[in-house]
């Protein structure tokens, strides 16, 4: 697997514990059509939790490239679906069903065609050589759905979720099953006309953005971090790797003289995002944003949302009816046994389970004792938290009861104010500000142009010489040549 041998494991594996809970070591055999169920259930997971990179023209240029692949691989018949998550992180996986993902940020250190197809090849590879289901044992931890998003997408938003996943582990796919991923996804490649050689230049230069980080972070003080799958797996100067690259290319013309597709790469990436996206939508009145947690929801003309303490209480200007939201760490069960369980709640009417923008969730009404009215309780799971909303009216009214008209909003009952906030609530990526930003942009370079040069003239930081020799393929002294296509930050 090219990016993730140890940090993205045996999903099939991961995946039943995912939908059945399953928390022992066991052996799997799993059938098309359950592998395509799990699949469809994790998209929905991962696309909620994650913000997905929807520029029309790269979308459509890097599932050309994957259905390319697949006319030549050897399940052509299947049906993959390829996604772009909108993440600078350096990272690539597929899971069951055919899904394959990659991320925004590994689209950046790529400088060809032929790179991009190395790393869905290798995807494909996984899938065709069905290496989830020879993987005979697992283990799985405490909060498999928020352990396994962490584990996937590497992400800092979902990332945070692997504090729940506590100290057990999951064994990778191990070597033999990398190297043969590689010889499969080399092939295909051949097959389908690239050079395999850049299967052999997209790992070295990752190997290299792996060994800069290092130094970055040890300069900062930080505790090294490394990727695993490619790093782990293949060394610098992988002598095994190349041979099996080499071999897979070997009987096929186009192994080293197919088009490696520098060209359309460059049209396609070009204005991609560099770091954190700016596709963030601006602020929008009657919307809340929580820029920590990242999740927003909307509220009806006339209502107000202010923190107070660890608790997020929105009132109606006319203080007729308040809407609570506590953030809860959640648990395993589903959403109804949360309330029931954590929140101590052992009735409530008119109990549905609900889905809230592909989120898991419950809602229904909670019995007023005596004179006091009912109150609208919902729970919403994203990522490792519980949503808790209540609402609740004044003593002069009741749920059903239409309140005075504020502005121009529509006439509706209480109830139904507080479920359309409660149902508009969405996960979103973090805002981040211009200044965090930037895009790719590609340029001639002039005859005294140096990477250093042009990281000062872009105001790139500390750092941007090394940046801008990363993602241009030049690390650690390599510089542009008169005249040459190369990658900018601006």
């Amino acid at each position: 697997m090219l990016i993730h041998t140890l940090r993205f494991p045996n999903l099939f594996i991961i995946s039943l514990a995912l939908l059945f809970g399953l928390q022992t070591n066991f052996s799997l055999a799993i059938s098309e059509k359950k592998a395509s169920e799990i699949g469809k259930k994790m998209y929905e997971e991962i696309t909620a939790a994650m913000p997905i990179y929807t520029d029309k023209k790269l979308n459509e240029y890097v599932v050309g490239v994957g259905k390319k692949l697949v006319k030549y691989s050897d399940q052509p018949e299947r049906k993959y679906t390829f996604t772009i998550i909108d993440s600078p992180d350096i990272n690539a996986f597929a899971t069951p069903g055919a899904y394959i993902y990659v991320n925004r940020g590994l689209l950046a250190y790529m400088n060809s065609e032929a790179q991009l197809a190395a790393v869905l090849g290798h995807e494909l590879a996984h899938i065709t050589a069905d290496h989830a289901s020879r993987q005979k044992r697992a283990q799985t931890g405490s909060n498999v759905v928020a352990g396994l998003l962490a584990m996937l997408t590497g992400s800092g938003e979902v990332g945070e979720a692997s504090a729940m996943w506590g100290a057990a582990t999951v064994k990778g796919y191990g070597r033999d099953m990398e190297l043969e991923a590689d010889a499969i996804g080399a092939k295909t490649m051949a097959r389908a006309g690239y050079p395999v050689d850049a299967m052999i230049t997209i790992i070295s230069q990752l190997k290299d953005h792996e060994r800069f980080m290092k130094k970055r972070n040890k300069d900062s003080g930080k505790k090294p971090q490394s990727y695993h799958g490619i790093f782990s797996s293949h060394p610098r100067n992988d002598k095994r790797l190349r041979e099996i690259v080499k071999k897979s290319g070997a009987d096929l013309d186009s192994s080293k003289t197919g088009d490696p597709g520098i060209v359309p790469f460059r049209v396609a990436t070009q204005n991609l995002p560099w770091g954190h996206s700016m596709q963030t939508p601006a602020q929008e009145d009657k919307r809340y944003y929580d820029n920590k947690l990242n999740f927003s929801f909307d509220y009806p003309e006339g209502w107000q949302f202010k923190k107070k303490d660890q608790q997020l209480i929105g009132n109606r200007e006319d203080d007729s009816a308040s809407l609570m939201l506590d953030i809860e760490s959640r648990t395993l069960d589903s959403p109804d046994l949360f309330i029931k369980n954590v929140l101590g709640i052992s009735f409530i009417k008119k109990s549905e389970p609900i889905v809230v923008n592909r989120l898991q969730a419950h809602t229904g009404t909670i019995p007023g004792k005596g004179n006091e009215n009912d109150m609208r309780l919902a729970v919403i799971y994203y990522g490792r938290h519980a949503f808790v909303f209540r609402g609740v009216v004044d003593d002069g009214a009741s749920l059903n009861t239409r309140p005075p008209k504020i502005g121009a909003a529509a006439s509706q009952s209480y109830d139904e104010e507080f479920k359309s906030i409660i149902t508009s609530f969405r996960p979103r990526p973090p805002r981040r500000s211009a200044a965090q930003s930037g895009t790719i942009q590609y340029v001639k370079a002039n005859p005294s142009a140096t990477y250093a040069k042009l990281a000062r003239q872009l105001n790139l930081g500390k750092y941007g010489k090394e940046e801008l020799q990363l993602i241009n393929g030049h690390y650690p002294g390599g510089e542009p040549q008169a005249g040459q296509w190369i990658k900018i930050i601006r």
